[in-house]
């Protein structure tokens, strides 16, 4: 039996090793800061971020406390697969690890030595004189890490899509799939001869046809990975129109500076095309239909309204449907802690409101990456080094003019980098209530609890002066499974708000409570 956690101090604890907090935890040790990096994932680098970079940079230095977990991507269990070998990343996610030298450059000094595995932060408070206080949880126990100032830089993770039968063993998010390929649970299968099975799952879910939906340009780049990986690849489908891709033409001058994320777009598209893959616009998926798994979903036209015509469908065989309508942060730690929120809804839902140094309306609570926005990998590496320099500010390490000399470059280049994320989430936006069309009052809105959306609206109709999540909640139980509302909150209030005739953000998230995520009872019993 291991020994108990004891209770630990740091001068800066960051909450989050992808490019955000790697990029600030390397400009904080620069000035000889104290700090404590905490993730909940098994390797640094971000569930979407650069792997291999972070790996190869993380034995530069030993001056940095590491702690990490292992955690579930998506709906499939990594524990069901082979473990990857340190060389199983696929060579089109190396080009793609190693296409940003400003990544490499933020992740360029980052150590390991006193990794931990097994540690992830499950509840976050101010404490008495002016510190904060972390929760944290690993194979030891439960402890709680004290720190002067807090970073944090959660991440994010897929928008999910309720439509009748995506709670079957199959249907995940295009992120986590592309999670699967760039920790190299994604390659070739010896063992089949044909080629076209490349992961090791449980007999479940057998065979490996894809089907990429939704409205957000990532799922070309997943379905361009799986390619290459040896999968199979249904098609990919795209709630717009093609003609609105014409609307990044309107601001030449963006299109101009990111030409080489555009020209690789271009790139995928012929690749696709020329592996026989259909990319159709105007669709969506309706429906996934399986005895025990995926085996076919139907696809459904969208008019030039946005509404779904039932009347033009066709039907995909597939064994796994990969949903990409976006994301949304998980802001769970931040709105625990008490920090203030707004909603913005294609830029990752509920987000932390900030300062210019990237401080929370909570002293010295530091927030970065996509919890401010969901603006991609390189602006998640500009936010960490302004989020840095504010700490090292309230630290007292440097004056007012210092700090913004330091952190002047890395604002010109988060505001270039948002200027083109901008065009990109309205790009990306799917048609206004796509996500109450698909759903039927047969429809699990919630997949821990198995609450299904008519149930809601019968609650609704029963108790008239209910609006919140929490009303709700509280009535019907959703939100109260083992994924505390990540995978339900966002339907949820979809379907509060149309009951009630209100937005979204007028019915508010669940309330975050520590833990915010499952703790096992025996790290309670591991405390002195």
């Amino acid at each position: 039996m291991s020994k108990p956690a004891s209770d630990a101090t740091c001068e800066v604890a960051i909450v989050g090793a992808g490019p955000a907090g790697l990029a600030a935890a390397a400009l904080l040790r620069e000035h000889g800061v104290d700090v404590t990096v905490v993730d909940e994932q098994a390797r640094a680098g971000g569930l979407y971020g650069s792997v291999q970079v972070a790996l190869h940079a993380v034995s530069e230095r030993q001056d940095i406390d590491w702690r990490f977990q292992s955690t579930v991507l998506g709906i499939m269990r990594p524990s069901a697969y082979r473990v990857p070998r340190a060389d199983a990343f696929s060579s089109h996610g190396e080009k793609h690890v190693a296409g940003s030298e400003q990544r490499r450059r933020g992740i360029g000094c980052v150590g390991s030595e006193q990794r931990r595995r097994g540690v992830g932060c499950v509840g976050s408070e101010q404490s008495g004189g002016g510190a904060h206080e972390l929760w944290i949880q690993g194979p030891a126990g439960a402890y709680l890490l004290r720190a002067r100032a807090v970073l944090l830089a959660p991440g994010c993770y897929d928008r999910p899509l309720a439509f009748p039968g995506w709670t079957l063993p199959g249907v995940m998010g295009a992120g986590a799939i592309q999670g699967l390929t760039t920790n190299g649970w994604v390659r070739p299968n010896a063992m089949d001869g044909d080629g076209e099975g490349f992961l090791q799952s449980e007999p479940l879910v057998s065979g490996n046809r894809f089907l990429l939906a939704g409205s957000h340009p990532l799922q070309l780049v997943v379905a361009d990975r799986l390619l290459s990986a040896g999968a199979r690849v249904a098609a990919v489908v795209f709630t717009q129109r093609k003609q609105q891709a014409w609307l990044m033409m309107r601001h030449p001058l963006v299109a101009f500076r990111h030409r080489r994320q555009l020209l690789e777009i271009s790139h995928i598209l012929g690749r696709l095309r020329r592996a026989g893959v259909p990319v159709i616009f105007g669709h969506t998926v309706v429906r996934a239909d399986g005895t025990e798994a995926v085996e076919r979903a139907t696809v459904a036209a969208i008019d030039t309204n946005g509404a779904i015509d039932s009347h033009k469908t066709a039907v995909v065989e597939c064994d796994r449907i990969g949903i990409c309508h976006g994301f949304l942060t998980s802001s769970e730690l931040a709105r625990q802690a008490g920090a203030e929120m707004h909603w913005k809804d294609h830029a990752g839902g509920w987000l932390a409101c900030h300062d210019e140094w990237l401080e929370s309306s909570i002293e010295d609570l530091f927030v970065a990456g996509e919890i401010t926005g969901v603006d991609g990998a390189d602006a998640a590496l500009e936010k960490g080094r302004i989020a840095a320099v504010g700490i090292l500010r309230a630290l007292g390490r440097v004056d007012d003019h210092r700090a913004h000399n330091l952190a002047a470059s890395a604002r010109k280049r988060l505001s270039r980098l948002q200027r083109f994320s901008a065009i990109l989430q309205e790009l990306a936006r799917p048609p206004a209530g796509l996500q109450l069309q698909t759903m039927s009052d047969d429809t699990i809105v919630c997949p821990c609890e198995s609450i299904k959306r008519g149930e809601l609206r019968r609650a609704l109709a029963d108790n008239k002066h209910t609006l919140s999540a929490d009303g709700v909640k509280s009535l019907t139980r959703v939100g109260m499974g083992l994924c505390q509302g990540r995978m339900c909150g966002d339907n949820v209030a979809r379907v509060i708000a149309e009951a009630r005739g209100v937005q979204p953000n007028d019915v508010g998230p669940f309330q975050a409570q520590a833990p915010v995520k499952p703790v096992p009872l025996a790290a309670f019993m591991s405390r002195p």
